[in-house]
């Protein structure tokens, strides 16, 4: 098999119907199941079921990233996006792009806008040259804002206002559903409305909220739900947590008070804590891994036993997904929510074939957790996937739970007024204000987040749940040189390949490249 071909087969997806059960008529639901084929379409628009004033779409998880299937334009033209918490435009590339031309098997494969003149076009250049979200290492999307049709599934938002990607680093598109004060286009210019304001103008939800539930690391679906909550989707108690505000300007982001993480082994006792935490952490879709505090993280690294590989970054035994221990996130201060995060959620494939060996012949995984640096503390989809999330944009508030993995029955609240539809408490005994505006400057990678967290010699494990391959024995207070590449680069026995991260604002993109196809991740 071809990477190329691997790569179709692995984002490959079809439509069903959700059925939701509801005696409203305006909840709007859209599956995808995985198929082994190089058409990531079907034939055949996609189905809806309308019950309640929400908006239900499902996203199909393709390892690191949650995409959902868009139609834009008349007649209309299929897409697969990325949907991101973390930003706040919607854009998809051009089909003259740069992109489009240089590999053209990206646009094929998520799509690019054509926006050849018709009879029946709805196309419309609102403001051409304006659009321009820029990266940290140079790349990024420039082009032109226009307005058209968009429709997820039957659920149709006409004047829909987009960037069209004229140069394009990668696909596929962005779906951002953050704050429209987060927008490329501010301070330059006002906001305009972005999807979930338009969702709301035209009348489909309520109130400017969603729920996320990515499910766990082995789906390949989970579900976006505007405009309200399905109970079905998590266990406990649903708490909100007051949005942090920054120090400055409107709020753009999803920032909250973590309060504390500790660690239980798999006898559940508690072998790593830190308490008493006022630390913002924004919870950001977007994001694929978890970003904490460099000493917080380095901990953390040592005491799984991590490697540090020069390509890859911190690598572990693939196995280490076996062990039930659990990382404890509190948000909030004490009594808050507190969402708990198997290992096996922050052991990840490194996606290359062969698989990578570690030196004593076990496979290699990357790790879920790194250190943020300078830059914000970032809650990719490493902590996500164990978390349901409510999103309310409106009343600037975060509902949180720990997830229900792999539900099949829904029971869908609708937002009617102020309060989180099923929400039995408020944790607001901490305060935690978020200092990051603007462009972030440093970039985090795998490989420069790990190399930040110590300059020199080895630490002592706080904790033994993992044995570095090639650094010692599997004794308590075994110590790792996460700083030294040829520890970590030396253990792996396969070419990796190149994965790098980078910020602008909170918006972040991955990059892997597979032979001439490159993916945002």
């Amino acid at each position: 098999m071809t990477k190329s071909t691997f790569l179709l087969s692995a984002i490959a997806a079809s439509i069903s119907l959700a059925t939701v059960s509801a005696s409203s008529p305006k909840v709007l639901g859209l599956n995808f199941q995985k198929v082994n084929s190089r058409d990531i379409y079907p034939e055949g628009p996609e189905s809806l079921v309308r019950r309640q004033k929400t908006v239900l779409a499902e996203l199909t998880n393709e390892i690191q990233l949650y995409l959902i299937n868009i139609t834009i334009g008349t007649p209309p033209q299929k897409f697969t996006v990325q949907v991101d918490t973390g930003s706040s435009d919607l854009w998809v590339p051009w089909s003259n792009s740069d992109l489009c031309k240089k590999t053209p098997d990206q646009c094929q494969l998520f799509g690019a806008f054509n926006n050849a003149s018709g009879s029946d076009s709805t196309f419309y250049d609102v403001d051409p040259g304006a659009f321009n979200i820029s990266y940290v290492d140079g790349s990024g999307t420039q082009g032109d804002y226009f307005e058209d049709t968009l429709a997820i599934g039957n659920t149709t938002l006409k004047n829909m206002t987009m960037g069209l990607g004229v140069t394009v680093s990668g696909a596929p598109g962005i779906m951002g559903v953050g704050y429209a004060a987060g927008e490329a286009i501010v301070p330059a210019a006002p906001a305009y409305p972005n999807i979930i304001n338009e969702l709301k103008l035209q009348g489909y939800i309520n109130t400017l909220a969603y729920s996320l539930w990515l499910n766990d690391l082995d789906s390949n679906a989970g579900s976006i739900l505007f405009g309200g909550v399905d109970t079905d989707k998590y266990h406990g108690d649903l708490t909100i947590l007051p949005i942090q505000p920054p120090t400055q300007g409107n709020i753009t982001d999803f920032s909250v008070a973590l309060s504390s993480i500790t660690i239980q082994d798999d006898s559940g006792k508690q072998i790593y804590a830190q308490n008493s935490l006022a630390l913002p952490v924004v919870l950001d879709s977007g994001t694929t891994l978890t970003y904490v505090p460099d000493s917080m993280a380095n901990d953390i690294l040592v005491g799984v036993g991590a490697e540090k590989n020069s390509e890859y970054g911190p690598v572990v035994p693939c196995s280490l997904a076996s062990n039930t221990a659990t990382v404890n996130f509190t948000f909030g201060g004490p009594g808050g929510a507190v969402v708990s995060v198997g290992f096996n959620e922050f052991v990840i494939p490194l996606g290359v074939d062969p698989v990578p060996k570690l030196k004593n012949g076990a496979d290699a995984c990357s790790w879920g957790i790194l250190p943020a640096g300078e830059n914000p503390l970032l809650f990719g989809d490493t902590f996500l996937r164990s978390a349901y999330v409510v999103y309310d944009l409106q009343n600037n508030q975060v509902g949180i739970a720990q997830t229900n993995f792999n539900a099949t029955s829904s029971n869908i609240k609708e937002f009617t007024g102020e309060t989180i539809p099923g929400a039995s408490k408020i944790a607001s005994a901490i305060t935690a204000t978020q200092t990051a505006v603007g462009p972030i400057t440093q970039a985090v990678g795998t490989t420069a987040a790990a190399s930040a967290v110590i300059t020199s010699g080895t630490v002592t494990a706080p904790f033994n749940l993992g044995t570095p391959s090639t650094t010692g024995p599997a004794t308590t207070g075994s110590t790792i040189n996460v700083n030294s590449p040829s520890s970590g680069a030396a253990a792996l026995s396969v070419p990796s390949t190149k994965v790098a991260s980078v910020f602008t604002g909170m918006v972040v993109a991955f990059s892997t490249l597979f032979g001439g196809i490159m993916i945002l991740m």
